[in-house]
């Protein structure tokens, strides 16, 4: 599930590069002043978790940062594979949900 929410997160920093930023969760989770900055400047922030256990949102919320957006791929039809794999028409279409539902309401 979180190789889904990485790509999907991949696409939408391809497709909007002047409005989406990926930045890196573990650096966040691990305290870094950087990384813990570059959320709370950020006009607004998408969690895409992998699954039920919402760990994206958490550790956002750990920091004192509240996503904007919450998205939990395991609730979008996806099955859960025991391999790094996943399907390409579950990711486009979670990344259009998001673009649709929050990206293009947002920046208007």
């Amino acid at each position: 599930m979180g190789q889904i929410g990485n790509e999907v997160a991949r696409i939408l920093t391809k497709t909007f590069p002047d409005k989406v930023r990926m930045c890196c969760l573990s650096a966040v989770a691990a305290g870094s002043k950087t990384h813990v900055d570059i959320f709370r400047k950020a006009r607004a922030v998408i969690a895409i978790n992998g699954c039920q256990l919402m760990c994206a949102s958490k550790v956002l919320r750990e920091k004192g940062i509240a996503p904007t957006y919450e998205i939990v791929v395991a609730k979008e039809g996806v099955d859960k594979l025991p391999t790094l794999d996943f399907d390409e028409e579950d990711v486009q279409r979670i990344a259009n949900k998001i673009s649709t539902e929050f990206i293009q309401k947002f920046q208007q």
